[in-house]
């Protein structure tokens, strides 16, 4: 009877030593693993972002293996640990469906790069810079230093525009003049302006042409070229210039007019 009891819990003791062992081995281990997974991507220049949520990920899933694998050491059934535990992975899956397809977009716009940091874009409305991009959210800061948070899920099922993807933009003024003005004497006016402004490219090349003739009208259009560091300087500066044009050539701005004719029917001249 004792060399049973001697034998039983000798052999308990033993699946603890090895359990504990292999809780310590497998503890290091899942660091050291993860360690070289992060240099590894780091290396890759992989967003840190994505590097933050793989890492995070594969921290939990290894060292609940490891649990798993020390309680079976110490003799404990695992079957239905394992069951209880993809139930619960599931069940929360389920509930947090909504905010996995918002990770799995955060995801996608990390490696896709349709915009990163510092870019402008426009989405909804809403022009500005992009601050911060998370897995769930992308945070934009417009001009007049309003935050605006936008779901990742938005930006990957809708379309929006990257001011910021080339190195250069064009500036385009639509303008408005009586059909009596000197359009060959504006034209040659405001292309002094633009040839002289130092951040106006002189390739692509400028261009002022009729976009549209009215009997009350013409319309110009005033294309420029600017890095996207100068774009906005570029284009407040030729409006300012196209205004004292104006004022300088007497250039009439048309105005819309209405023509009423007044009809006076039989019945009134009987009746007078």
């Amino acid at each position: 009877m004792l060399d049973r009891l001697i034998e039983k819990y000798a052999g308990f003791g033993m699946s603890v030593i090895e359990a504990t062992i292999i809780f310590i081995v497998g503890w290091y281990a899942v660091k050291i693993i993860l360690h070289i997974l992060s240099k590894m991507m780091r290396r890759s220049q992989i967003d840190a972002i994505i590097e933050n949520f793989v890492i995070s990920i594969l921290n939990i899933g290894l060292k609940i293996i490891v649990i798993i694998t020390v309680i079976a050491q110490l003799g404990v059934p695992t079957t239905s640990l394992v069951a209880v535990l993809t139930t619960a992975g599931a069940a929360i899956a389920l509930g947090l469906q909504d905010s996995l397809k918002g990770i799995a977009s955060g995801i996608t716009i990390l490696f896709s790069k349709p915009f990163v940091k510092g870019d402008i874009i426009e989405i909804d409305g809403y022009v500005g810079t992009v601050q911060e991009i998370q897995l769930l959210y992308t945070i934009v800061m417009t001009f007049d230093n309003k935050m605006v948070v936008i779901p990742n899920n938005d930006l990957v099922s809708s379309s929006f525009v990257n001011y910021s993807h080339e190195e250069i933009r064009r500036v385009t003024i639509s303008l408005e003049m009586h059909p009596d003005t000197d359009i060959m004497q504006f034209k040659k006016a405001l292309m002094k302006v633009i040839e002289k402004h130092p951040y106006a490219l002189k390739e692509p090349a400028p261009c002022i042409k009729i976009s549209d003739y009215k009997q009350q009208s013409v319309t110009l259009q005033v294309w420029a070229w600017a890095s996207n560091e100068h774009f906005y300087e570029v284009n407040d500066d030729l409006l300012i210039a196209i205004r004292e044009i104006y004022k300088e050539q007497k250039i009439k701005i048309p105005t819309q007019r209405i023509d009423v004719h007044i009809q006076q029917s039989d019945t009134d001249y009987e009746n007078v």
